[in-house]
């Protein structure tokens, strides 16, 4: 182990020793890479500190939060602490587990419980740890560098789904668009035109709360929290949006990834934290030149929110499908099918909320 040895025999600890002898092993990164670097951000009334072990994971994980970003606060929510092992040098301890301890979503099999949650994801070589009890989260990656723009574009996905979770804000896989007065959640599964929606009204009277994750409230009445800043478009649909073209942040990866645009850096007074729900919508792309309504019931909607938000989260299940079904309950439905002409989706979402 590079700078620091804590490979000690670990091949029957338990959930919480793991934990601890990780952390300890975040302090030794923040020392080998000179110092810890805090961000505070405000996310669905919560105040999230970042505590990286250096600078390196900075840029690929702040931008999609930007919009949320807060002061500095003594008695956080939740602290997340950060890094990777390429630009500290120290690496991750050995797990404790095998790889046949992998579930579906990265699940770790026999180190999730009531106090502790661990999760692996195997595309992104990302390791999500979180103390329930101390609302202190670790976020491990091999190299910053190496991050996919899927993880840049939503980042800390799963500790913050796992601490929202026990917040009663539930993590929705959802658009949003909406006015001060109130909003409509944009519900299908991908492909299904949510980001073309959300994107359409940009440049409309309509604000803006997410892309692709939001958050949802129901108390006292229902709601939708901002997560992250970011859009992602299919490499096929960004000509349809040449105004957003100089804001693609990868536009040398787009045989391989979808575009990826932080909005909050060029349109930020369009970019809010929330607002109360009217209605939700479920996008329907029909080759009609107009945009037109009609009604749906609430178990469309739980239809288009419930498989891929579920799942998409680790550690997800029935008390998630639960907080959907009584959510889609609450508000009217309406299919929304989408016409060629651009610029009316606004205006039919505008009429639905006037």
């Amino acid at each position: 182990m590079d700078k620091h040895d804590t490979s000690t025999s670990i091949e029957n600890i338990r959930p919480a020793a793991f934990f601890r002898k990780v952390y300890q092993t975040f302090q030794y990164a923040g020392q080998a890479a000179g110092g810890h670097v805090d961000r505070y951000y405000l996310i669905g009334g919560h105040t999230i500190r970042l505590c990286f072990a250096g600078p390196c994971l900075i840029p690929f994980i702040t931008p999609a939060l930007e919009h949320l970003a807060t002061n500095p606060c003594l008695t956080p929510s939740l602290t997340v602490c950060l890094w990777d092992s390429a630009s500290t040098g120290i690496n991750m301890l050995p797990s404790p587990w095998s790889a046949d301890d992998y579930l579906a979503r990265g699940e770790v099999r026999g180190f999730n419980n009531d106090r502790y949650l661990f999760a692996f994801h195997i595309g992104s070589c990302v390791l999500s740890m979180l103390n329930t009890e101390q609302n202190i989260a670790i976020y491990w990656i091999r190299d910053a560098r190496q991050i996919p723009f899927y993880e840049s574009g939503s980042p800390l996905r799963t500790i913050l789904h796992w601490f929202m979770d026990n917040h009663k804000l539930q993590f929705v896989h959802a658009a949003s668009v909406g006015t001060p007065d109130g909003g409509v959640l944009l519900a299908g599964k991908g492909g299904s035109g949510k980001s073309t929606t959300a994107l359409a009204c940009i440049s409309s009277g309509l604000l803006y709360t997410g892309d692709d994750y939001v958050l949802l409230s129901k108390d006292p009445a229902p709601s939708v929290h901002s997560l992250y800043n970011t859009a992602k478009l299919d490499a096929s649909y960004i000509g349809r949006f040449p105004a957003l073209l100089p804001a693609v942040k990868n536009p040398e990866r787009l045989d391989t990834e979808k575009a990826l645009i932080f909005l909050h850096e060029h349109y930020p007074d369009k970019v809010v934290k929330g607002f109360r729900l009217r209605a939700i919508l479920l996008p329907r792309i029909t080759g009609s030149v107009e945009t037109r309504l009609r009604k749906a019931s609430p178990s469309a909607s739980l239809t288009a929110l419930a498989p891929s938000t579920i799942f998409s989260l680790p550690g997800a299940g029935q008390d998630d499908f639960q907080f959907l079904a009584h959510f889609v309950k609450q508000l009217p439905s309406y299919i929304l099918e989408l016409g060629t002409n651009l610029d009316r989706i606004p205006d039919v979402i505008l009429d639905l909320l006037s």
